[in-house]
């Protein structure tokens, strides 16, 4: 009976940011089944309204946080709004009691995130969540590797290879345009370039597999000149604690890609091979396939959204611990910090250090 009342309960959640990743939030509350959207925020009052239709359960529209919080008839907070106003939204938003998913990354400097750090501390006794949604860690496709790799099948791993790419010719993304004033595109909003952009969530796989970065050295430039002081390519090198090297590229072009392959996982017996865009599958070559063994279909990319949402929820219904907390979670912004500094210092630049670029 017990299990049945809690299985009953419904987070009543405020959407704070109506852009392109809010409908795959929204997705997969539907799809969990125990949220309700009581509320959208955003300053651009038509898109609050637009994405409040979708939602099926009639949420009170805002246009600011402060005034959705001074109303306060929601549970938690799901925000996803431009990066520099990540920080002072999350604290907002605990500090009034409500439980938090935050998307990453979850600052754009290093004192904001040990704030963040900081504040989770607080939120734990309080019995408030703190969740930074970096969906890329419930990626189907990045799960099946990780199995793979536990069960010894490639032997013992000593490279990997990430492949971050998107191209505004047939993008998926709304956002990957040619419109220089989208916050995107600003580095003083994004933190960066593509390093703070999109490529920071093929960080985390690698994190997922391979245990956490040491140091990195690596190289920006930018053959797509959308905004100065905007990186549309980073190359890097990463190494491990455990002595595994990986290699790690991001880009945001213009011009036409062919579809490379996501990532490579090259071991003792063997490799994987996650293919290309955000469709996913996962390959296995090993000496009884030579030709390479694909592991079912593919679900892709956007199939992280509900298991992540479904994370958050049971985190709070059920009490059930957070798989990554924020000091983890800096761990993203961290390796693209020290590689920025490597490209100043043309050296390479330890990560769990406490200097920013």
């Amino acid at each position: 009976f017990a299990f049945l009342l809690a299985m009953s309960r419904v987070l009543r959640v405020a959407l704070v940011g109506c852009g392109y990743i809010a409908e795959h939030h929204l997705k997969a509350y539907k799809l969990c089944g125990r949220a309700e959207i009581a509320a959208v925020v955003d300053l651009v009052a038509e898109k609050a309204e637009a994405l409040a239709k979708q939602t099926g359960s009639n949420p009170k529209v805002f246009t600011s946080l402060s005034d959705a919080l001074s109303w306060g008839e929601f549970d938690a907070v799901d925000i996803m709004t431009p990066h520099d106003l990540h920080h002072d939204q999350a604290l907002q938003s605990t500090r009034a009691g409500k439980h938090v998913l935050l998307e990453k990354p979850m600052a754009i400097n290093l004192e904001d995130c040990k704030s963040l750090i900081e504040e989770e501390k607080q939120c734990r006794k309080k019995g408030i969540v703190f969740m930074v949604s970096e969906n890329a860690q419930f990626w189907p496709e990045v799960v099946k590797v990780k199995q793979v790799i536990d069960s010894g099948r490639i032997g013992k791993v000593y490279l990997a290879k990430a492949n971050y790419w998107e191209t505004t010719v047939g993008s998926p993304f709304e956002i990957r345009t040619d419109d220089e004033s989208h916050w995107e595109y600003q580095a003083a909003r994004v933190g960066g370039g593509v390093l703070m952009s999109g490529s920071c969530h093929w960080l985390r796989p690698l994190r997922f597999w391979l245990g956490e970065v040491d140091e990195v050295i690596g190289v920006t430039s930018s053959p797509w000149e959308i905004r100065e002081g905007w990186e549309s390519l980073s190359n890097a090198m990463l190494r491990f604690r455990n002595g595994v090297t990986a290699t790690f590229q991001g880009m945001v072009v213009n011009n036409p890609l062919s579809n490379s392959p996501c990532f490579q996982v090259f071991g003792s017996k063997g490799e994987i091979v996650v293919g290309g865009g955000f469709e996913g599958s996962v390959t296995v070559y090993d000496k009884d396939n030579l030709q390479g063994e694909s592991l079912g279909p593919a679900e892709g990319y956007f199939a992280s959204f509900p298991p992540t949402i479904n994370h958050f929820v049971r985190a709070v219904l059920d009490k059930q611990p957070v798989d990554a907390d924020t000091l983890f979670c800096s761990g993203e912004p961290r390796i693209a910090w020290a590689i920025y500094r490597s490209v100043k210092s043309k050296k390479w630049e330890k990560v769990w250090e406490d200097n920013t670029p």
